[in-house]
């Protein structure tokens, strides 16, 4: 479902660009005036808890709001490189926070991967030299995260446990309201400032009365004891849902947005009969250059390398409304499921066998 939705993205980057960055560990620069991509890692993954898969190739980093308006949600885009500069996959999603206020800063994290891979596997991994990072468009609103939760000075300490880094800390409802369901999300950093790990928790609390506390505890996701060994520094954000509200933390459009220089979606103001026309037809000129830009990537991205002699190759849907019966998209989705603890590992494995054994 992530790979359809960002599919417009895509587009939007195609006609923005986007700036090369080198090495392992990356300091990035600004991609629009309301976010900007601060620093990034990218290694083979050792663990399957965030990732999809033990040997995918994941990117972790931290990009900031840095424009004046809360932003929705900031989408970025990875793509990866062998020695000779030819592109081997890309791979999109959104950072971790939603309603992201001006001036802060939440992590990310990009799996490659194998089943949406031009191989359809892990082979490639190895040739790996380089991966970029842009940040594709950015979403703002209206809507604004609450203020009132805080973490008490003093009430917070991470240290090494054993081969795990380890943050405790309590969050307290210093405001007048009471709060939704309330998470936080931990960002990892080594000694020179880089992102190298991050953690989001289960739901704290359902809600969180006016003087209330939650406890929470944060570990590295996809640790070792050689990763937590180079952390030296880290970061928490709190994020919370209105009390009335029963959305998922993290919001998608239900339409792709309005491309701007800056890539942010806004909303049209309100015009004259006379320039509604004229606006109409300017917008239904460009939905029209979008679709057939999707098309085209759409037929990039689902090209595969045919299947060896004696395999079967994976079923690919036959129309628009058959993707959602799409083995590798349904895979997303109930990793979906997993990541927000929404089904237990064994109802995860259970579900994910049956599905691969579909295909």
């Amino acid at each position: 479902m992530k790979k359809l939705i960002a599919l417009t993205l895509i587009v939007a980057l195609t006609i923005q660009g986007f700036t090369f960055f080198s090495g392992s560990t990356v300091e990035a620069q600004t991609q629009s005036s309301e976010a900007q991509l601060l620093s990034y890692t990218w290694h083979v993954s050792f663990a399957s808890k965030i990732a999809e898969w033990r040997g995918d190739l994941v990117a972790i980093g931290e990009v900031q709001n840095s424009g004046t308006t809360t932003l929705s949600s900031v989408w970025l885009l990875a793509t990866a490189y062998n020695s000779t500069g030819a592109m081997l996959d890309q791979t999109d999603y959104k950072a971790f926070a939603f309603n992201l206020s001006p001036g802060q800063k939440t992590p990310f994290f990009l799996d490659f991967l194998p089943e949406y891979s031009p191989t359809q596997d892990q082979s490639w991994v190895s040739s790996v030299t380089n991966v970029t990072i842009a940040v594709v468009s950015v979403i703002a609103t209206n809507e604004t995260m609450y203020s009132g939760l805080t973490i008490p000075q003093g009430s917070i300490t991470g240290f090494n446990n054993a081969g795990t880094y380890t943050v405790r800390g309590t969050i307290q409802n210093t405001g007048t309201q009471t709060t939704g369901r309330t998470w936080a999300v931990t960002t990892f950093y080594n000694s020179s400032g880089s992102v190298v790990a991050l953690n989001y928790t289960n739901y704290l609390a359902d809600s969180i009365a006016p003087g209330n506390a939650v406890l929470f505890t944060a570990t590295p996701d996809d640790n070792t004891a050689t990763l937590s060994s180079q952390i030296a520094n880290y970061s928490v954000l709190i994020q919370t849902l209105p009390a009335e509200s029963t959305a998922t933390p993290t919001p998608t459009p239900t339409t792709p947005p309005t491309s701007t220089p800056s890539g942010t979606a806004t909303q049209p103001p309100s015009t004259p009969n006379s320039d509604l026309t004229y606006a109409t037809i300017i917008a239904i000129a460009a939905v029209a250059v979008i679709a057939a830009a999707l098309l085209l990537v759409r037929q990039r991205r689902r090209t595969r390398t045919p299947p060896s002699e004696g395999s079967t190759p994976s079923q690919q849907p036959a129309a628009q409304d058959n993707l959602k019966n799409d083995p590798a998209t349904r895979l997303q989705n109930l990793k979906e499921l997993f990541d927000r603890n929404l089904i237990s590992k064994e109802d995860y494995e259970k579900k994910r066998n049956e599905i691969l054994s579909q295909v």
